[in-house]
């Protein structure tokens, strides 16, 4: 017979115990687009309600002024939940991982070596969770120090698993904010993982990715498994070839019709972030200011005068005339920027061209870049696609990295759907001047495939999209 939350809250008086709303179910639902098989999205849902509500219960009951921030962001969850079990917190210098499980033995609980081992992962605290989807509710029994877990549990070499007694857990949640606080690191020595090289990485993601029921995790030695998650591109690289060649492929064309794919945001959304480049905040496109009426004006007309395509009436509103040269005018370069005018001047003006950012979720040698793509239809029923890189802005320039401009040599490639190179899509940013942005922009037709490559030095992230 199964037993109620509040009997057993009452039992376990010292445990957290929160109740599942249908909202909040309806919430952790994950696109199963995101994941190669059943077991990572069933993995992803258990794991984001636990981050949900614990995240809610920090912010509302936890005595510290630390703030919580997820690890390693937000983008990267699916990534990690195609492969393994957990996630993790930050608060401050100090890192909590969340080990949900819907087992009803309480008698020890499992937490997988990558989040003990792995470098980049571990953490001080692991809080292990036990989730009732059927009677809605969490059951979180409290936590442990890395080095509590790495001394008292038993480690499974076959499934890789460090089991720990209930007994050694702290019951006490409130507890932890006191030892977030005064107590030193308690994640302990950390081995490190072996590097792999290129050609490593290369033959294990190879081996990796093919399509399985399950995570791939104990198909490789642990340290190299390990280096290999170390890594956050070789991760991104191993998810992109398990999750998209199944489908998961973003589609341009749909963006046309009004869609917003997840992951991606709509360019005014992004410019509301503190992380943006003030650079991007300015009226002003590739030089030519747009601040004013009379400095708008000027400028449309100067756009107007530059073609004689499109015959449009002297008193016709800029806008509207910008609207009517990116309609109607097969010259490339003036569709764009006209684009580009109207998109300075008003952002939530009608606007042929659609654009859309995604924030990468990592770092290349330390910068932060958001990629940007646009597309626009062309007379002929292709689409016409624009690429542009553009720094965050939020790294430091102490550590040599470049805050609000490209660091040079930086390039943005793009390539087939076969992986090649297209011949001349390629740019690079300069040393001098350092570049705000970089682009490419191509034509191609509805159902074409292709690949977005961004390289800075051996470090590289790739995209796929469909037109």
């Amino acid at each position: 017979m199964k037993i109620d939350i509040e009997t057993l809250s009452n039992i376990y008086s010292e445990h957290l115990w929160l109740t599942l709303s249908g909202d909040d179910l309806k919430k952790a639902e994950p696109d199963p687009r995101d994941y190669s098989n059943q077991t990572g999205c069933h993995q992803a849902y258990i794991n984001r309600l636990c981050l949900n509500l614990l995240l809610k219960w920090m912010q509302e009951n936890l005595e510290t002024e630390i703030s919580p921030n997820i690890f390693p962001n937000e983008k990267f969850f699916c990534k990690i939940w195609e492969f393994v079990n957990g996630c993790g917190i930050n608060l401050g210098n100090k890192r909590l991982v969340l080990i949900p499980s819907d087992a009803i033995d309480m008698a020890d609980f499992s937490v997988p070596q990558e989040w003990v081992d792995i470098p980049n992962w571990t953490a001080d605290y692991y809080l292990p969770v036990r989730v009732d989807l059927e009677e809605k509710y969490l059951h979180f029994w409290g936590f442990v120090s890395r080095e509590t877990l790495k001394a008292k549990a038993d480690y499974d070499s076959i499934y890789r698993l460090y089991h720990l007694s209930g007994d050694w857990v702290i019951p006490h949640l409130e507890i932890l904010a006191v030892k977030l606080e005064l107590c030193p690191d308690e994640k302990g020595s950390v081995i490190a993982l072996p590097k792999l090289s290129e050609t490593e990485a290369e033959d294990l993601m190879e081996k990796l990715s093919k399509p399985s029921p399950y995570s791939p995790r104990l198909k490789a030695k642990f340290e190299k498994w390990g280096a290999l998650l170390n890594e956050s591109r070789w991760l991104q690289e191993l998810y992109q070839r398990r999750v998209l060649p199944l489908g998961k492929i973003c589609s341009l064309s749909e963006w046309l019709n009004g869609a917003v794919e997840a992951g991606w945001q709509t360019f005014e959304d992004w410019l509301k972030s503190k992380t943006v480049a003030p650079a991007f905040r300015l009226k002003k496109v590739r030089g030519i200011e747009l601040e004013t009426p009379e400095k708008i004006n000027r400028a449309v007309k100067q756009l107007r005068n530059s073609q004689s395509e499109v015959i449009l009436p002297q008193n016709m509103e800029d806008k509207n005339a910008l609207v009517q040269l990116i309609l109607h005018t097969s010259d490339e370069t003036i569709r764009w920027k006209a684009a580009e005018y109207l998109w300075t001047i008003d952002p939530n003006y009608p606007n042929p061209a659609i654009r859309r950012v995604m924030d990468l979720g990592v770092q290349l040698k330390g910068n932060h870049i958001a990629l940007m793509i646009a597309v626009l239809r062309k007379l002929d029923g292709q689409v016409a696609v624009l690429l542009r890189a553009y720094p965050m802005g939020n790294s430091l320039q102490s550590s040599g990295v470049y805050g609000s401009k490209l660091p040079p040599g930086l390039r943005l490639i793009g390539l087939y759907e076969d992986g090649n190179p297209i011949p001349g899509l390629e740019a690079t940013a300069r040393e001098k001047p350092l570049d705000n942005y970089i682009s490419l922009n191509f034509s191609a037709d509805v159902g074409d495939r292709f690949h977005v490559r961004l390289t800075l030095g051996n470090i590289s992230i790739t995209e796929q999209f469909i037109v």
